[in-house]
């Protein structure tokens, strides 16, 4: 299991039931990063539930938000070691789900505002990741990725802050060279169009309008 970088640590005392006694059960919950998710909170608030190692072990496993996770009951004591990574979100997608970069879907909650968000009917998580690996590699930063959006009638189209890209439905690394090409003009030019068009064989469409 990979080292934490940063914790975030809870003590939280819980009531066991079994058959012949009632009494508390300390869990050390070590998080790798602050509480982020509604899940997590559930979560936290769930584990107060807890009547068994084997329901412990459970819930833990039904957390589509946990990445990694290490559980240790001491022996002879009443009391667990629980250290947990998060996932970390890397777009939205459908407003249902987070995805990270390991293109693993986790539930949404309107806490990451910030993160781009992907719409459409998609069938590979790869092809969003494409265009924003390219818009993150891109080395002049001159504008945020917002929004990347898919139909069946006009295929990808992506928002920044400051244009709109019309890719359609072919992502290739000629579409790649070409945006790229045509966004290199536009630094060196201090040109700023409304839209980049990159759907016509013979070249590129700009528009300057609003």
């Amino acid at each position: 299991m990979r080292a934490f970088k940063q914790f975030t640590t809870f003590i939280i005392s819980l009531c066991f039931v079994a058959v012949s006694f009632a009494d508390n059960f300390d869990i050390e919950l070590t998080l790798d990063s602050e509480i982020s998710y509604e899940s997590q909170k559930i979560f936290i608030n769930s584990l107060k539930g807890i009547q068994s190692k084997r329901d412990l072990e459970k819930l833990i496993k039904n957390q589509d938000w946990i990445d990694e996770y290490y559980l240790n009951f001491i022996p002879l004591s009443k009391s667990a070691k629980l250290s947990i990574t998060s996932r970390k979100p890397f777009f939205i997608l459908n407003n249902r789900y987070f995805v990270d970069r390991e293109l693993k879907k986790f539930k949404f909650f309107n806490s990451y505002l910030n993160l781009v968000l992907v719409s459409g009917p998609i069938d590979d998580l790869n092809d969003p990741l494409k265009i924003m690996n390219f818009f993150n590699d891109y080395e002049n930063k001159i504008f945020n990725l917002k929004t990347i959006e898919y139909s069946y009638v006009s295929g990808w189209e992506v928002t920044t802050n400051s244009f709109v890209v019309k890719i359609g439905k072919e992502l290739s690394e000629k579409k790649f060279k070409s945006l790229r090409d045509t966004l290199n003009y536009l630094y060196e030019n201090k040109r700023n169009p409304s839209m980049i068009d990159l759907r016509y064989k013979d070249g590129v469409a700009l528009n300057y309008g609003e």
